[in-house]
């Protein structure tokens, strides 16, 4: 039996299947905010209030800054690329923070390598260098990228 193997000691056990499910349907879903944000400059503002002020509430200030650029860049991507609606969906799960941004486009980001002299495509550089994980997931309506960010706890 599983109790009897010395690295499970302490662990509890549900009684049954049913008893497991019920108990893991009250667990408290983790802290998420969601804000559907238009394809214009301010958007960016918007995010960057929004993830300040989640970060400060679930006690990760430490990465308020980072989390902000990097939630920066992702939309400024979607206002300069995509110019569609967006869904930026920000959460917390075991210290680690993820965030993503659904738009309306099917174009697929790549990081660039941009020249000294270029005045732009550092984003997803940004991104790829300041985040433990990123990618892009194609969607029926267009795309996801997504970031996780933070040691899990």
């Amino acid at each position: 039996m599983i109790e009897a193997d010395p690295s499970c000691a302490g662990l509890s056990y549900a009684p049954d299947c049913d008893t497991a499910l019920a108990a893991g349907r009250a667990e408290p879903e983790p802290p998420r905010v969601r804000a559907r944000l238009r394809p214009v400059p301010d958007a960016c503002r918007q995010v960057r209030h929004l993830v300040t002020q989640a970060c400060e509430a679930w006690h990760r200030a430490d990465l308020a800054a980072t989390a902000a650029l990097i939630a920066t860049e992702l939309v400024a991507n979607g206002v300069r690329h995509a110019h569609t609606t967006m869904e930026f969906t920000f959460g917390l799960r075991n210290g680690r923070l993820s965030m993503a941004v659904r738009d309306g486009s099917r174009r697929l980001p790549r990081p660039a390598e941009p020249g000294l002299k270029s005045p732009g495509g550092r984003g997803l550089v940004l991104v790829r260098e300041l985040t433990d994980a990123w990618g892009v997931l194609p969607v029926s309506d267009g795309k996801v990228v997504w970031t996780q960010l933070g040691a899990a706890i």
